[in-house]
C-alpha cells in the first residue's frame, strides 16, 4: 500500500484536500512515485472506510464542500512501523524496453527513431528535476519548517538526477550500437 502511506505521510504535515495532495505528489515525489488524481481519491476513500483519516466538509459559496483530510492519531504509529521497514525489491516494468527486445521487425531507423525520441525526453524531464522539482523541495521545507525533511527530500531528488543521468548514458552508448544492428533479412 505504498499510495495509501505516502497520503498518511503526507497528511502527516498538514491536513489536505485531494487536490492540495495531488499538487503535492506531482511537485515533490513524482520523479520516483506517481499518482493520478483518481488513484489519490480512490485511496482516501479507502482510507477513510478503515478509519484512518477523518475529513472535514469546508463550505465554499457556488462550490461543492471541500474535504480535507487528516490522519488520525491511532494510525501514526502504522505509518512509523511501515516507514521503517524494509521493503521487497519490486519488478521492473519498462514498455519502451518490450519495444526494444521486440524489435528486430523493424528498421534501425525506426529503432534509432525510438531511442531518439527516449533522450529527448528524458533530457527534458532531466532539466524538470534541476530546476522545478528543486524548486519545490526547497519552497516545501520553508513552508513546512522542515530542515531534516528537505535534506532527505533532496535524496530522493539527487536518486532522480542520478538515475536520469545513467539511462541517458546508456541511451547515448546503445544509439551508436544499434546504427551499426545487421541489416532486416
Amino acid at each position: 500500500m505504498p499510495l495509501e502511506h505516502a497520503i498518511l505521510a503526507f497528511l502527516e504535515l498538514r491536513p489536505m484536500t485531494g487536490y492540495d495532495l495531488k499538487k503535492y505528489f506531482d511537485q515533490s515525489v513524482a520523479h520516483f512515485w506517481s499518482a493520478t488524481q483518481s488513484h489519490i481519491y480512490k485511496a482516501l476513500d479507502g482510507l477513510e472506510e478503515q478509519r484512518w483519516v477523518t475529513v472535514t466538509l469546508i463550505p465554499q459559496e457556488g462550490k461543492p464542500n471541500r474535504k480535507e483530510y487528516r490522519i488520525t492519531k491511532e494510525v501514526r504509529v502504522e505509518l512509523r512501523q511501515w516507514l521503517v521497514t524494509p521493503l521487497p525489491l519490486e519488478a521492473v516494468r519498462q514498455a519502451w524496453l518490450i519495444q526494444l527486445f521486440f524489435a528486430h521487425t523493424s528498421t534501425n531507423t525506426e529503432i534509432v527513431t525510438l531511442l531518439e525520441a527516449r533522450i529527448s525526453a528524458m533530457h527534458t524531464r532531466l532539466e524538470r528535476y534541476r530546476t522545478a522539482v528543486q524548486a519545490a523541495i526547497a519552497e516545501n521545507a520553508e513552508q513546512f519548517g522542515l530542515d531534516r525533511a528537505q535534506a532527505l527530500w533532496q535524496l530522493t531528488l539527487d536518486y532522480g538526477i542520478d538515475n536520469t543521468e545513467h539511462e541517458l548514458l546508456w541511451l547515448e552508448k546503445t544509439l551508436a550500437r544499434l546504427r551499426e544492428l545487421p541489416p532486416m533479412p
